[in-house]
């Protein structure tokens, strides 16, 4: 099935909702996995995937179950997405997209989009401006839901074909 319509470009911030993380008072982290899981960077994401490693009693900035999360800080640009209702720390933002969106933000990283934007003498980091001002190449809604879903099949395929999970959108690199 093919789709007249041309593509779009548009803002990330026009397409998605993108919430900043704000960290909680350190002395409200846990090891109790009954309180919240909280995602401070990319060291809480493994193979595109949130991994709880620390929780945490406080709520500051919030992501839910199927959003997906961009880390703003060294390494700038990863990406996974959340089977969990998290909190977000600084190192990260919580945005509310599609399989699609997924593919596309770990293509802006591969491709070194981030490293443009990326500031800071101690570590690189990425602002709310940079996130929301990002541009898209987009397709109509339906396009988004089929290509989005293809690519997702894809890496999975690959995955289960002996290699540990690859990374996410390697049939992205192929278009």
């Amino acid at each position: 099935m093919f789709y007249k319509k041309t593509w779009e470009q548009r803002k990330l911030g026009q397409v998605a909702k993108i919430t900043m993380g704000q960290s909680p008072n350190s002395k409200n982290y846990t090891q109790n996995s009954q309180d919240y899981i909280l995602v401070q960077g990319n060291a809480d994401m493994k193979r595109g995937l949130v991994v709880p490693r620390v929780w945490t009693t406080q709520v500051t900035k919030r992501a839910y179950k199927g959003n997906l999360i961009l880390s703003v800080r060294a390494p700038v640009g990863d990406v996974g997405k959340t089977d969990f209702n998290v909190v977000l720390g600084r190192g990260v933002a919580g945005v509310q997209g599609n399989e699609f969106v997924f593919q596309y933000l770990v293509q802006m990283k591969n491709s070194g989009y981030w490293k443009r934007y990326s500031t800071g003498s101690t570590f690189e980091s990425i602002n709310s401006a940079d996130i929301n001002e990002a541009n898209l190449t987009l397709p109509t809604f339906p396009e988004q839901a089929v290509i989005g879903n293809f690519l997702s099949k894809i890496d999975n395929l690959i995955a289960a074909n002996g290699c540990a999970r690859p990374p996410p959108n390697c049939a992205l690199l192929l278009m």
